[in-house]
């Protein structure tokens, strides 16, 4: 066991400088007996992270996967992987982390024309009708009173309470082959397919289901 120690107590050293120097979004966090690690991811922003997690474990045994993709809420601190050392086995490990913070799904904020707060994503949800709209427009009122009235599922992407939102609808323009700089709002997407520059808009919000 003393060769155990040893080993171990310089990867701990080499794994802490690796975490709290170079990730501080992430630390990946150690809980230590005599015989085994325990590692944990903390989360110490307030965002929602996507991580993967390597180990690279030599000697230890564990029943954990020593490669993970996880999902870290905001603040949270998330068990890993517990390593157990064999006696008279030389065990020693070290990590690696990459991760990206996600943009929140929804957020709720104050539409012009409305009394009430409406909640506009700023995300796609290619399982919903998605529709782009912006403050102040009766035709984008039109379609979102229409989907509401009938129950049909929607995602609202309001380009003026989110701005980001309006790069989004361009990008997602671009990609359905518009190559203009203006376009009459709003803009729908339904199953994979852009619609714009919507001429007929009281049959087209008809054959929406």
């Amino acid at each position: 066991m003393k060769n155990f120690k040893y080993i171990l107590i310089a990867s701990l050293m080499w794994t802490t400088s690796i975490s709290f120097g170079q990730q501080k979004d992430i630390t990946i966090e150690e809980e230590t007996t005599e015989s085994s690690i325990t590692l944990y991811a903390q989360n110490h922003t307030d965002a929602t992270i996507e991580m993967d997690f390597t180990a690279n474990i030599v000697g230890f045994q564990t029943n954990e996967n020593p490669f993970q993709k996880v999902t870290l809420q905001p603040k949270q601190k998330l068990f890993l992987i517990k390593m157990n050392a064999v006696a008279g086995v030389p065990c020693e490990y070290n990590t690696s982390v990459s991760y990206k913070k996600l943009r929140k799904e929804t957020t709720t904020t104050e539409i012009a024309g409305n009394e009430n707060s409406r909640t506009t994503s700023i995300q796609m949800n290619p399982t919903k009708i998605n529709v782009f709209t912006q403050n102040g427009c009766g035709r984008c009122s039109l379609v979102i009173d229409y989907l509401e009235k009938n129950k049909i599922p929607y995602t609202e992407l309001n380009t003026t309470a989110h701005s980001p939102n309006q790069d989004l609808m361009f990008d997602v323009l671009a990609k359905a082959g518009f190559k203009g700089t203006t376009v009459q709002m709003p803009v729908v997407v339904q199953h994979g397919k852009t619609h714009y520059d919507i001429k007929d808009l009281k049959t087209f919000v008809g054959s929406l289901k």
